[in-house]
């Protein structure tokens, strides 16, 4: 028998909030979190602006030693598991200490590996450099987060760039379906906030030069669109066997009903205009959720600003879609969060969730003149009440890699 997975805890470390809450609320009045870079010197480089966490306290959520000691990621990635783990209400549930745990990021900790390098380059290796570049490893944020909660499964972690924080969802959802568990955790991480990886996108042409206030830089979708901005931040979500979950009577949020991934293997400035990959991981999502097209309610897209890839993507809802793709509304949350690597997708699922329980979509900001190859209903700079009870996650990675994931409204008992 199929077993049914549903999500039941949600965390989210954010540019617009800390804890799902306040994210949610900024959401829901569409607040932007992008300004101007204080984390390191900006004025060398065209785009200035970026999605910076500000206000976290990591000794809020980790032990003390912990919270003072580990990388930035890692203590994002930490936090945000906490808030789903103590959502969920885990700490009073009878084996819960055996979920596993998997978690993803693009980037690890490139802010500690830049530091330790040039450290490195200076002094030579050192007791703190050779600690800052072991704890720089993606799986840091993983361990950290098993560490803290005294969560003893299986530690898995992704590194399928910005597709990771659906990619996760996936392979929790695998572990539960094949009865190994009867949850897990969740989630995705990134800190990207460095001027060595700020540089390097600037150079490749994906980050905006928007001349005028930074809330404005990041345009999805819009004629003036001229790339993206960096952001950070890490979403999280407790993932249960429906069973387990109405047995101890836990609060869900949203059923998982279908995932798909798909590359079009391409280099990473190529693009496929007609979004083949794209194409493909929706199509995938929606065999698996066995669903029509025409079922999809509401996309929570990847949106993040760069033309051409915007451009795929419209290109790719309209192939799979067809007339349905004009039904309903698709937006990005980006310009609120920026483009925070693997946390993006992670972050968009718990807004998903959201969207679910409060049958709002979020707006897409800054969208004032519709680009004219995309001509969908993007939810123009004002959310808005809309039934929803399915909905797709839309992610994408350099390659292009595309992950979907549809979600549905909470069964009834």
């Amino acid at each position: 028998m199929r077993r049914r997975v549903v999500i039941t805890g949600l965390g989210a470390v954010t540019a617009v909030g800390i804890g799902v809450k306040g994210f949610w609320h900024a959401l829901r009045e569409g607040v932007s979190g992008i300004d101007t870079i204080t984390r390191f010197d900006p004025s060398p480089y065209p785009c200035k602006v970026a999605a910076e966490v500000k206000g976290f306290e990591p000794q809020a959520f980790l032990s003390g030693t912990v919270a003072l000691t580990m990388g930035r990621v890692a203590q994002l990635g930490a936090a945000a598991a906490r808030m789903a783990y103590d959502d969920a209400g885990l700490a009073a549930v009878p084996r819960a200490s055996r979920f596993p745990v998997c978690f993803g990021s693009g980037a690890g900790a490139a802010p500690e590996l830049q530091v330790a390098i040039e450290r490195f380059l200076e002094k030579g290796i050192r007791r703190r450099s050779a600690s800052d570049l072991v704890s720089s490893i993606a799986h840091t944020v993983t361990n950290l987060a098993a560490v803290e909660l005294g969560l003893t499964g299986q530690t898995m972690t992704l590194g399928s760039a910005c597709a990771s924080g659906i990619d996760t969802i996936q392979w929790a959802y695998e572990q539960i379906q094949a009865g190994r568990c009867a949850g897990a955790l969740a989630g995705a991480a990134d800190a990207p906030l460095t001027d060595a990886l700020h540089a390097a996108w600037g150079a490749l042409g994906w980050l905006s030069r928007w001349p005028g206030p930074p809330a404005q830089a990041l345009r999805p979708f819009d004629a003036l669109s001229d790339g993206s901005v960096l952001g950070e931040g890490a979403g999280a979500f407790v993932l249960e066997d429906l069973d387990h979950a109405w047995g101890r009577a836990a609060p869900i949020y949203a059923e998982v009903l279908g995932y798909g991934s798909a590359s079009d293997s391409l280099d990473l400035r190529t693009v496929d205009p007609a979004g083949a990959s794209l194409q493909a991981a929706v199509r995938d999502a929606l065999r698996t959720a066995r669903l029509d097209p025409s079922e999809i309610d509401y996309v929570n897209t990847h949106g993040g600003g760069v033309p051409k890839h915007d451009r795929a993507e419209t290109a790719a809802y309209r192939a799979v879609f067809g007339r349905h793709a004009y039904s309903f509304p698709v937006s990005s949350i980006k310009p609120m969060i920026g483009q925070p690597f693997a946390a993006g997708g992670a972050i968009q699922v718990v807004a998903g969730c959201f969207t679910l329980a409060e049958q709002f979509v979020p707006a897409t900001l800054n969208h004032d003149i519709p680009d004219a190859e995309c001509d969908l209903d993007y939810v123009p700079n004002r959310g808005r009440a809309a039934r929803v009870n399915h909905l797709l996650v839309a992610t994408r990675a350099i390659g292009p890699t595309h992950s979907a994931l549809v979600l549905g409204r909470p069964p009834d008992r």
